[in-house]
């Protein structure tokens, strides 16, 4: 089980944007959301996704890209912080942000509001112009805690381009690989 604060990574409104054409995307950090957000033409909130939409779709990038990018930035948001430390605890998976957290788990705030059908799409694959964080501030390497990346990967390769339930999601995990469904989904 990945253990964290959930009032520290999650906002306390879950948001699904409304795009043109009536569109639903759940914006996830690191995975296009500040664009996408520029492209929104409104936002439905908790409970009240289940009532506007039909499916929404999320936009999944590869975990260990991700990664990177979203340490870069949390490094960049607090530099009175040492790096050094900060790396050290991510790696141990002590430290968990939702800049980089895996992307799993931000399906998991979605499935506490939303329990229909989404859309699992590469990131690579959306037609807009996309804001790009090539930051270069780690300067020592951090390694991701593997489960996360696995987990991500996972959901990535069975699921990318399909429409599925988070309830397919988990089946397949446990059927898939029994340790990384204990060590991420069951509970206790």
């Amino acid at each position: 089980m990945i253990y964290y604060n959930n009032e520290l990574i999650y906002p306390k409104l879950c948001a699904v944007l409304e795009l043109p054409a009536q569109r639903f995307v759940y914006p996830i950090f690191k995975n296009a959301s500040s664009s996408l957000e520029e492209l929104s033409v409104g936002k439905v909130y908790n409970n009240k996704i289940n009532d506007r939409t039909q499916t929404v779709d999320v936009y999944w990038r590869e975990a260990s890209t991700r990664f990177h990018s979203g340490v870069n930035t949390y490094l960049r948001f607090n530099p009175l912080l040492e790096p050094k430390t900060l790396i050290h605890l991510i790696e141990r998976g002590e430290l968990v942000n939702r800049h980089f957290m895996p992307q799993y788990m931000w399906l998991c705030h979605l499935y506490k509001h939303y329990t229909g059908v989404i859309n699992i799409l590469d990131v690579n694959n959306l037609d807009i112009s996309v804001h790009k964080n090539q930051s270069g501030y780690i300067r020592e390497y951090c390694v991701a805690p593997e489960h996360w990346i696995d987990l991500d990967n996972l959901i990535f390769d069975r699921f990318s381009g399909e429409t599925t339930v988070i309830e397919e999601i988990n089946e397949y995990i446990e059927s898939q690989s029994r340790v990384l469904y204990n060590k991420c989904i069951a509970q206790g």
